[in-house]
Order: C-alpha cells, then sequence, then structure tokens
C-alpha cells in the first residue's frame, strides 16, 4: 500500500474522531493506545498493525473493513 493510503486512512480516523468530539488522549485511553502513535497514525507517518486498526475501528463503531474502505 502506498504512503497515500495510510495518509487517507489517518485523515478519516481523525475526522471520524472528530466527530465524536473525542480529544486524541482521550480517543486512545479508550483504544489502549499511547496518544503521541495515535496522532502519527492520523497524520499518515505511523502504519498501525492490525491489532491497532481493529481497536480504533472498534471505538469508532466500525467494522475493520469499513475503516479500511478509504475512496
Amino acid at each position: 500500500m502506498t504512503r497515500g493510503f495510510y495518509e487517507k486512512l489517518g485523515k478519516k480516523i481523525y475526522n471520524l474522531r472528530r466527530e465524536k468530539k473525542l480529544s486524541r488522549e482521550k480517543f486512545a485511553e479508550l483504544a489502549g493506545i499511547n496518544d503521541y502513535y495515535l496522532g502519527e497514525i492520523e497524520r499518515g507517518e505511523k502504519k498501525a498493525s492490525l491489532d491497532t486498526l481493529f481497536k480504533i475501528a472498534n471505538n469508532l463503531g466500525l467494522k475493520i473493513h469499513e475503516l479500511l474502505n478509504i475512496e
């Protein structure tokens, strides 16, 4: 997958998190991940593991395939 995919995925995660009115710190706490790492994912700087993506999707109320569906 290209860097563009991870940038789009990060932006999607960021926008969905903001729609839920959750700070990065609070969302990271709920998902059980580091808030700095979440920021890197949202900016497309880091590639999240499948486990982390499952945690993020779950806390956004999505299934993993819905989260990964980038148009």
